[in-house]
């Protein structure tokens, strides 16, 4: 889809561009602790980045997927609208896009306010079709980011899967915004849900590092790539990314 297309290329441009260009400036400020606040922003406008293309390839596939429009309209299946409101919108001079509009507010209010695993669980799940199993499955290594065809973990430290993975890095980002500001920590809602929903035992108190940040590009990355073909990684020696504009 065209539009989805252009949404997932804009993304990898900024974090190409933007974030790997951050990286580089990063490096050349020797000292660790100057660059702590810095890097902490930089990790934090990625994962809000990815999130927000997540919010708008939900409102997309609002109207292009008809299992998440069911969905959608299985939100307000029980809901009366009286014979005012359809008449106005029959009237109007565009329907079509009103209803448009109307889906993309159920959208809003029902999915997009949803925890941020929820939302990349629906996208895959119910939008690309993606089995479940195959999302639960082991496949990113904690170490880098990258998502392989299988992987195994290494401790239980991390979530391994696509979905637990993707929670791990919204929760550190949600430790930078909503804790403190002294030390970074996954707040404890996060820290329950993880355990709960992954099988993991995260650690509460995190650094947002170069390499936490590399790992995130890393991820995001082979995630747009896999949203862009539905094909995972087929094993260590090839390129995954072979053919695809960056």
């Amino acid at each position: 889809m065209k539009e989805a297309d252009n949404l997932i290329k804009k993304f990898e441009k900024f974090s190409k561009t933007e974030i790997e260009s951050a990286l580089i400036e990063l490096k050349n400020i020797k000292v660790e602790a100057n660059r702590k606040h810095l890097q902490r922003l930089v990790y934090t406008n990625l994962v809000n980045r990815f999130d927000v293309l997540l919010d708008y390839l939900l409102l997309i596939f609002a109207e292009s997927s008809p299992e998440f429009k069911d969905s959608v309209l299985n939100k307000v299946k029980d809901t009366t609208i009286n014979a005012k409101e359809f008449y106005e919108i029959l009237s109007s001079e565009n329907p079509k896009e009103d209803v448009k509009m109307r889906i993309e507010e159920l959208v809003r209010i029902n999915f997009l306010r949803e925890r941020h695993s929820k939302k990349l669980r629906t996208l895959l799940e119910t939008c690309l079709q993606v089995e479940s199993q195959e999302l639960n499955r082991p496949r990113v290594n904690a170490n880098d980011g990258r998502i392989h065809l299988s992987y195994k973990p290494r401790g239980n430290k991390v979530p391994s899967s696509v979905i637990g993975y993707a929670d791990y890095l919204y929760s550190k980002r949600n430790g930078i915004v909503h804790g403190d500001g002294s030390k970074i920590a996954i707040l404890p809602t996060d820290a329950i849900y993880l355990k709960k929903s992954f099988n993991t035992n995260p650690t509460l108190f995190i650094g947002i590092k170069l390499a936490s940040i590399q790992s995130a590009v890393n991820f995001y990355s082979y995630l747009c790539r896999f949203i862009e073909t539905q094909k995972w990684p087929e094993g260590r020696g090839t390129d995954y990314f072979r053919g695809v504009s960056k």
